[in-house]
């Protein structure tokens, strides 16, 4: 781990629902450090989501992988961020990635086309659907072998 100060990249309100469809308020704070080794690039993205029923943080290469980790201890409490980045439809790239830290994430049409402007993950919008970790892992496989060959 890097002795470079940890930024603050910024602070969002969304909700969480939990198995009976209520919608619980939750605030999700990031951080990242960002430093060059002699191996090149690290970058270490923190995310620390506070609800009622605790905190939960983790940290990772990028915010997507963080978020990630986060929804997987969020799912032992039965409960799903709703917004972007738990979203059933949504394509992560590595432009998402290397442009925004995995903050921004494409949207997928009923077509399966990619819909822009890409969206923060932490946004929420009418076609999110809140889904687990494996359920977006799966269907973004799959979107990747039916439409990038």
């Amino acid at each position: 781990m890097s002795k470079v100060p940890e930024r603050s990249v910024g602070q969002y309100e969304i909700q969480l629902k939990d198995v009976d469809d209520h919608l619980l308020p939750a605030t999700i704070e990031l951080g990242c450090r960002d430093w060059t080794e002699d191996s090149g690039r690290c970058t270490e993205c923190r995310i620390s989501l506070q609800w009622a029923g605790g905190v939960i943080e983790n940290t990772d290469w990028h915010f997507f992988e963080s978020f990630k980790k986060v929804r997987e201890q969020l799912s032992l409490h039965s409960l799903l961020p709703v917004c972007y980045g738990a979203s059933r439809r949504v394509i992560l790239t590595g432009m998402g990635i290397d442009m925004a830290l995995g903050r921004k994430v494409y949207r997928v049409g009923e077509e399966g086309q990619l819909i822009r402007p890409t969206v923060d993950i932490f946004k929420t919008g009418d076609d999110v659907e809140p889904v687990s970790v494996k359920d977006q892992e799966i269907f973004q496989d799959e979107w990747w072998k039916l439409f990038r060959k």
